[in-house]
């Protein structure tokens, strides 16, 4: 019975300089990022750099790229969950910002809040019920 070798691809150190070059480089671009106010754009530009910097660490330092399937299977991972994040922003971004200065008139009662009722001082004791009222 003969035993083959299994033969793994070798990756060369230049292609992990390479990689560890684009991180280093991506890392400054997202401090650089994170000072500059691109307002509501801040949060889709950090994950857009962030999946950048992972899909270099799992496609090389994991060796999804020699992995087809694990590789189309990471991809589809990013993919989903860039739609979902994608759906999500524009939920938040359809939202009006709800503050006293954009009130036009002042709020007076509250939905759920009992109707012409005083409001009576807390005694810190729970109301007793009087028998006949």
């Amino acid at each position: 019975m003969e035993h083959t070798a299994h033969q793994h691809p070798i990756t060369g150190p230049k292609v992990y300089a390479a990689v560890l070059a684009a991180l280093l480089v991506l890392t400054v671009i997202t401090v650089t990022a994170a000072g500059v106010d691109f307002g509501p754009y801040n949060t889709v530009i950090a994950l857009i750099i962030a999946t950048i910097k992972a899909s270099l660490v799992a496609l090389f330092f994991m060796h999804l790229r020699h992995d087809k399937f694990d590789a189309i299977v990471f991809l589809g991972g990013v993919f989903f969950l860039a739609v979902f994040l994608i759906f999500t922003l524009f939920d938040i971004n359809s939202r009006h910002t709800i503050l006293p200065s954009n009130l036009k008139e002042p709020v007076k009662e509250f939905p759920g809040a009992p109707l012409n009722k005083p409001v009576q001082p807390s005694t810190g004791t729970a109301p007793v019920a009087v028998p006949g009222k």
